[in-house]
C-alpha cells in the first residue's frame, strides 16, 4: 500500500510541459508573439519614449553604442508592457500602433503624467511623513 501511495502521489506531481508565456507580476505575457527586432527596438524607444516618467539618472542611462543590447532589451518591454496589444507588424516587417501615431503618443503622455502625479506623492509622503498630513497639504499639492 506504501508503494500504491507514492505512485499516486508521483502522478499527482507531474508538471505540465512548459508554455511559451512568461508569467510576471502583471499576469501572463507573451514577448514573443511579433520578434522584434533589436533596430526596431531601439526605433520605437526613440520615437516613442518611456510609458513611465523620466527619473533623474546617470548619462550612462542613454541609449548609446556602450549600452549593452540585454539591457536594452530589457528596457524595451519595461517600456512596451502591452506591445502586443498596442503595435501590429506590417508587412514590410515593420511595427506600427494599432490605433495611429498621434494617438500612441497622447497615450504614452497620459501616462507619463499620471506616473509623475504617482511619483510625487511618493516623494512628499517620504519626505513630510504620513502623521503631519495637515501641514503637508500647504506644500504638496496633489
Amino acid at each position: 500500500s506504501a508503494h500504491a501511495l507514492n505512485s499516486s502521489n508521483a502522478e499527482t506531481t507531474k508538471v505540465s510541459p512548459t508554455s511559451p508565456k512568461k508569467k510576471g507580476k502583471r499576469g501572463t505575457y507573451n514577448k514573443r508573439v511579433h520578434p522584434v527586432s533589436f533596430d526596431e527596438m531601439k526605433k520605437l524607444m526613440r520615437v516613442y519614449g518611456p510609458i513611465k516618467c523620466l527619473r533623474q539618472r546617470n548619462s550612462s542611462a542613454r541609449l548609446d553604442s556602450h549600452t549593452k543590447d540585454t539591457s536594452i532589451k530589457r528596457k524595451f518591454y519595461r517600456w512596451f508592457p502591452d506591445f502586443n496589444e498596442r503595435f501590429e507588424m506590417t508587412e514590410g516587417g515593420r511595427f506600427i500602433p494599432k490605433y495611429g501615431h498621434e494617438e500612441e503618443m497622447k497615450y504614452r503622455e497620459a501616462m507619463r503624467k499620471s506616473d509623475q502625479q504617482v511619483l510625487i506623492k511618493k516623494r512628499c509622503l517620504k519626505r513630510c511623513g504620513p502623521k503631519s498630513h495637515d501641514k503637508k497639504q500647504q506644500y504638496c499639492s496633489f
